[in-house]
């Protein structure tokens, strides 16, 4: 079997809190390493092999933490790596912005800078989703499987915060002020950073900074989150200052040191290194 790759986006009442479901199997690697960058989402990855997936302590560092079956990784302030694994096949749950507490049943924040076996989470709540889509036949009956577990963990409540989600999205594009922001939605400074806390899992200034980041990746390779089989060649190096200005930076230097903070490397080296999916870096170890 080939490699398989699709994506779905869920109808109402989910599609307020859950943006993406991607499936994908047969997937493989020319690397055993990757890096994560963050992309200001929480998600439950569902990993439907029997081979756990490693978390390592750094690039090079032989310390690490398996994690098998399902697994929730929460809003990411740095890099971090990950094993890439031959013949890996999983179903991916991506929240929009405030979208995970509804089915999580803690803050947001809880989450944040860390990755939690799904069952340390939900305890016994968490062992139907991987079972589910495992016997479900086709990778449309997978993401039914997995939208039916939702609204059944959600148990008819959807709890939501409007403010949350649509700030968010306000600070996804450029020019938005944090603080405009706040006095256009009547909250003071300290209330949103507590909506965020508790929604979306990292202060407003934190979320401007990750999407912005993430409008440079966009820039970068647009649709390059879409199929890993998509590109085996590096970036073309773009006129990196002309960039800097059109996605919110105050200059070059600026954007070098998110590169630096988001992804440990240079916005050269992220080019050079890049093999089809923004948000994942493959890392060579020699």
């Amino acid at each position: 079997m080939g490699f398989e790759f699709a994506l779905h986006v869920p109808g109402p009442p989910l599609d307020r809190h859950v943006e993406l479901l991607t499936f994908y199997a047969g997937y493989a690697p020319q690397h055993q390493r990757e890096k994560l960058i963050p992309d200001g989402a929480i998600q439950i990855i569902v990993d439907l092999t029997d081979r756990p997936k490693k978390l390592y302590a750094s690039e090079t560092s032989p310390l690490a933490v398996d994690f098998s079956r399902s697994w929730i990784s929460g809003m990411q302030q740095r890099w971090i790596v990950i094993e890439a694994q031959p013949a890996a096949s999983m179903l991916i749950i991506r929240f929009r912005p405030g979208g995970a507490p509804a089915f999580m049943r803690h803050d947001a924040s809880a989450f944040t800078n860390a990755v939690h076996p799904l069952e340390v989470v939900l305890k016994q709540r968490a062992g139907s989703l991987r079972d589910r889509i495992l016997e479900a036949p086709g990778i449309a009956g997978k993401f039914a499987a997995a939208e039916a577990w939702l609204l059944e963990q959600a148990g008819g409540s959807l709890p939501f915060h409007p403010a949350a989600a649509r700030l968010a999205a306000q600070l996804g594009t450029p020019g938005q002020r944090v603080r405009d922001l706040a006095e256009a939605a009547g909250l003071g400074q300290r209330q949103l950073r507590n909506v965020f806390d508790r929604w979306v899992g990292v202060s407003p200034k934190s979320y401007a900074r990750i999407a912005r980041f993430q409008r440079v990746l966009g820039a970068l390779a647009a649709g390059g989150t879409g199929d890993p089989g998509l590109a085996s060649a590096p970036l073309a190096p773009p006129d990196w200052a002309g960039l800097a200005q059109i996605t919110g930076y105050s200059d070059q230097s600026h954007l070098s040191h998110d590169f630096r903070a988001f992804a440990g490397t240079t916005p050269g080296a992220y080019a050079a290194a890049y093999r089809g999916l923004s948000n994942y870096l493959p890392i060579s170890l020699g």
